[in-house]
């Protein structure tokens, strides 16, 4: 297991006994990284995806990427059109320009993306800032759902999918009902098991809300760094939750106990467990 951080300013890596060391792109602002196949990979929103190996950045694509998704046997990476390209090779896997025109969808900071991809039962579902989430059999066959807003990160978990927004948590098990969890009415960009927890995170100095069905949300009574607007700043080992934003914590969520393992950091925009 690996804990990376990426950064405004480059890929880091948690070192387990406290600690973290810069790994690569100290020029790059990264906002997702994925090992895969004994490379390394990393998206940039300024210059696009890149392979790391050797030391060296080797740039596959130049558009704006913004997510990295194992599915399969494959390493699928979001770009800005929304487009989804094979992260390997560079191919176009599909683009969604049409529906992104037709539908109004919208990025403050430039074209409409793809926030993340998941399985959820026999379907590929994706999440657009801000727009449609999206259903198909197959990543070329997306299709709006009626579900729409400012969508940030996707959870399938037992037999529900978890879709994170600006206004909160939302669950469905059928993708055609949807629900709103009750707690977060804010701006959430995770959603995570951490054991028996759900886990996300708000805009806010006591940012952890946790849940246990899925619908009643609790916020954790415990004073964290705000997160910023854009950072995945949530993730899980075990039943222990992994927070950062320039420091990061370890959280024992039952027992409600913080331990600083770093700090120092640029800006970090996502926390990988892999």
């Amino acid at each position: 297991m690996q804990i990376f951080l990426a950064t405004e300013k480059g890929v880091y890596e948690l070192i387990p006994t406290g600690g973290a060391h810069r790994i690569c792109c100290p020029d790059l602002e990264i906002v997702d990284v994925t090992p895969f196949e004994g490379h390394l990979y990393v998206c940039s929103p300024r210059l696009g995806l890149f392979e790391v190996g050797g030391g060296r950045l080797k740039r596959l694509a130049s558009t704006p990427c913004w997510r990295l998704v194992r599915l399969g046997d494959s390493l699928v990476a979001s770009m800005d059109g929304p487009m989804l390209v094979d992260a390997l090779s560079g191919t176009k896997v599909a683009e969604f320009p049409e529906d992104a025109e037709r539908l109004g969808w919208r990025f403050l900071k430039g074209p409409a993306h793809i926030t993340d991809l998941a399985r959820f039962k026999d379907l590929y579902v994706a999440s657009v800032e801000e727009g449609s989430l999206l259903a198909g059999g197959d990543l070329r066959r997306l299709r709006p759902t009626r579900f729409w807003g400012d969508l940030h990160a996707l959870l399938p978990d037992r037999g529900r999918l978890y879709i994170s927004t600006s206004t909160g948590i939302y669950y469905t098990s059928d993708l055609e009902r949807f629900n709103m969890g009750r707690g977060p009415t804010g701006y959430t960009h995770a959603v995570v098991r951490c054991g028996g927890y759900l886990a996300t995170h708000e805009m806010s100095t006591r940012p952890l809300w946790v849940s246990v069905d899925g619908v009643m949300w609790r916020n954790l009574p415990i004073d964290l760094p705000r997160p910023e607007y854009g950072t995945t700043n949530l993730a899980c080992v075990g039943s222990k939750a992994i927070y950062a934003v320039r420091q990061v914590y370890v959280i024992d969520i039952a027992r409600l106990m913080v331990e600083k393992l770093a700090s120092g950091l640029p800006l970090v925009l996502r926390v990988s467990v892999l």
